[in-house]
């Protein structure tokens, strides 16, 4: 039987002040604890500004 997983995508977008990079450590240490695994990310930019990070988690179903 093959594996199955769920899937979740986070979106942090840039703030006035840059990326909050301690929220988003504390949210992705939070998802691992409930088996959430961070399998890429990707940063869309406007030109050589980048706009947001997201973030691709999966975890084990069922």
């Amino acid at each position: 039987m093959a594996a199955t997983f769920e899937h979740k995508v986070l979106n942090y977008a840039l703030g006035w002040k840059g990326f909050d990079y301690s929220k988003i450590e504390s949210e992705l240490n939070d998802l691992g604890g409930q088996g959430w695994e961070v399998v890429g990310t990707v940063q869309p930019s406007v030109g050589a500004a980048p706009t947001d990070i997201v973030v691709f988690l999966k975890r084990a179903s069922g």
